[in-house]
């Protein structure tokens, strides 16, 4: 068993517990840019299946596929992710101030450009591919 995993997991996990005492924005901002993340890590594959289904060689799928509902329940998720990553970062007490504003789109936003420009930089020269391509049974 990993316990030093688990320690540490609940030490990081108790430290930022600990920002809520000190200020509930930004607590609000860390909640609010995690759920950012995982939303938008949610969009991009199901963005690019879709476009797959719709307009690529047929998918190689494994041992469970959802038929012809695919498109259909990749358009719904789409919608309901946009949808959700537009009201995500907007702050929860009205009037908004700077002690109630929700800080997780300006950095999100700032995380996104500064990685642009790090991939625009230097990026794209370190990357190495980590696995084999896959060679598609189906030509282009």
């Amino acid at each position: 068993m990993p316990v030093n995993t688990l320690i540490l997991i609940s030490i990081i996990s108790f430290l930022l517990s600990l920002i809520y005492i000190g200020s509930l924005t930004a607590y609000g901002a860390i909640i609010s840019l995690g759920t950012l993340g995982l939303l938008v890590s949610y969009v991009i594959p199901i963005l690019f299946i879709l476009l797959r289904r719709i307009n690529g060689p047929p998918i190689e799928y494994g041992p469970f596929s959802v038929g012809r509902w695919g498109i259909p329940i990749n358009l719904f998720s789409l919608v309901y992710l946009l949808y959700v990553i537009i009201w995500t970062p907007f702050p929860q007490i009205l009037p908004v101030n700077a002690q109630s504003m929700n800080y997780a789109a300006p950095v999100f936003i700032a995380v996104i450009l500064g990685a642009l420009a790090d991939w625009a930089f230097s990026g794209h020269k370190r990357f190495e591919i980590p696995v084999p391509q896959h060679t598609p049974r189906f030509k282009v």
